[in-house]
């Protein structure tokens, strides 16, 4: 496993808040935003570098008196996280006020039996999901997955088939805040072009990372300005919707 499970981080815990250390400043608990997703968006080993998910990212995006617990895996999708209890261990480390953001589809139509779900399967697992964790109190953000890049005659494809509307119709049926990624980052790779576009993926020539020496033709995930991309992308949808735990 190329990714790291479950890693929270606490923007304003620098030093010179432990050196103005009060108790009343220990009263005020901070809020958490947690990250449920994969591979696009998870923490990676030091090994797998220059791979980074969108994620690693956005701390950077988040208000003051919130932390970001990352809880993303490689190859994981709505139904691996149940059935492996990744779900199950966020619910309980959830409180009132905090936000879980899901972002599935990039695994949903893989063969394995532990993770395939077609798109009804997988809005009805996210909604089983947010719906719980709305009763704790939990707010829930629904994202579609970015678009991999995938081009043919020149033009950007779009490949996650019928996912993307099944997470729009769970965010409707929650009435929680929808995501649109997986258009917006299909219109911006059309624009750029098909040679350009690598810049941000794991696709490059052999002798450019000492990692990867033999280099890598992987246009799903994220290279460092890949992931600083999605999260600026994702950072400017968040805060258009009003999200508190927006800078």
């Amino acid at each position: 496993m190329d990714s790291i499970q479950a890693s929270c981080f606490q923007p304003n815990m620098a030093l010179e808040g432990w050196q103005s250390f009060s108790p009343s400043a220990m009263i005020a608990r901070m809020s958490t935003l947690y990250l449920l997703g994969d591979s696009t968006c998870a923490i990676k080993r030091p090994e797998a570098r220059p791979e980074t998910g969108w994620g690693e990212e956005f701390p950077i995006y988040l208000a003051d008196g919130w932390n970001l617990c990352n809880m993303a895996i490689n190859g994981r999708s709505s139904r691996g996280i149940m059935l492996e209890g990744v779900y199950y261990d966020c619910f309980w480390k959830v409180e009132e006020g905090d936000y879980v953001l899901f972002q599935f589809g990039h695994n949903e139509d893989k063969p394995e039996a532990w993770r395939f779900s077609t798109p009804g399967e997988t809005r009805d697992n996210l909604v089983y999901m947010a719906s719980n964790l709305m009763k704790k109190g939990a707010g829930i953000v629904l994202a579609s997955p970015i678009s991999r890049r995938r081009f043919k005659d020149g033009h950007a494809l779009d490949t996650h088939d019928g996912y993307p509307a099944a997470i729009k119709e769970a965010a409707e049926i929650l009435g929680v805040p929808f995501i649109e990624m997986t258009k917006r980052t299909l219109t911006i790779l059309e624009e750029t072009g098909d040679e350009d576009s690598k810049k941000w993926f794991m696709n490059f020539p052999a002798g450019l990372y000492d990692t990867v020496p033999e280099g890598r033709e992987d246009n799903t995930h994220l290279r460092p300005e890949g992931a600083k991309w999605i999260a600026s992308l994702m950072a400017a949808a968040l805060k258009e919707a009003g999200l508190p735990f927006m800078r």
